[in-house]
């Protein structure tokens, strides 16, 4: 049995992927910051289907405490699988973006899966195994616009880091991400807003955690399936919008 690690898999999109990968046989590493009960609950859920999992603890900010995720997990069981998914995720403006803003959510959203994919790397050469590193990372690469400043240029040197790591690492390591569209309800939006705002595309709908873990299938059997990222938002990045889609979205008038 090979690990898999899940970062922020105690909640939302990780903890779906993370028992997604449970139930497919991997031993799944839960990894969380402070969502400890959720982790915890996403691997007795595994290991009460027949699966094993482990949940762990890092604070991905802190890059020795990255080192120490990765180590911990390998005495465990050999990792074969690393889905970088946690993100943090702050507004901020060109304006009113601070460096400590901005290096904060890049070692959350940069380091850690730069370090966490070369020590995957370096952990399989050793072996002389292969393995998949997935960053999921946002459909604003592709269609770029200012909100969300710092998260935002996170996520462009992200998508620069899968596509050098796989220039990189292969044929050791291959190296993939996932680039959804608005997929869950998140801060103070309404249902009715996050309706309005997931079916704002060409479409006229939305990416759902199931098409996620499809993506996550995908590239798992696809052994030739490298050093890109599948975008799934009902073709928003084509409208190339001036803001964020949450920011665009309106209520709708009234009946009549």
């Amino acid at each position: 049995m090979k690990g898999a690690l899940v970062t922020g898999g105690g909640r939302r999109l990780g903890a779906v992927i993370a028992r997604h990968l449970g139930a497919q046989g991997w031993h799944v590493f839960a990894h969380h910051h402070e969502s400890g009960d959720g982790a915890r609950q996403v691997a007795e859920e595994i290991i009460a289907a027949g699966g094993k999992a482990t949940p762990v603890q890092a604070d991905l900010g802190d890059t020795r405490a990255v080192t120490r995720l990765h180590e911990e997990c390998e005495a465990i069981c050999p990792l074969g699988l690393l889905v970088n998914n946690a993100s943090s995720f702050a507004y901020d403006t060109a304006e009113s973006v601070t460096a400590e803003a901005l290096e904060a959510q890049m070692r959350v959203n940069l380091f850690a899966p730069v370090l966490l994919t070369q020590k995957l790397h370096a952990s399989l050469a050793a072996r002389g195994a292969q393995g998949l590193a997935i960053s999921i990372v946002d459909n604003k690469v592709f269609g770029l616009n200012p909100d969300y400043f710092s998260y935002t240029l996170t996520k462009v040197a992200l998508q620069g880091m899968i596509q050098m790591q796989a220039m990189a690492l292969a044929p050791t390591l291959r190296v993939a991400g996932i680039a959804p569209g608005i997929t869950l309800i998140s801060g103070l939006q309404t249902e009715e807003a996050f309706e309005r705002s997931r079916r704002n595309n060409p479409m006229g709908m939305g990416c759902t955690p199931e098409q996620i873990l499809n993506a996550v299938d995908f590239i798992l059997a696809s052994s030739a399936y490298h050093g890109q990222t599948m975008v799934i938002d009902g073709g928003q990045v084509l409208q190339r919008r001036p803001r964020d889609v949450v920011f665009l979205e309106k209520p709708a008038p009234p009946p009549g």
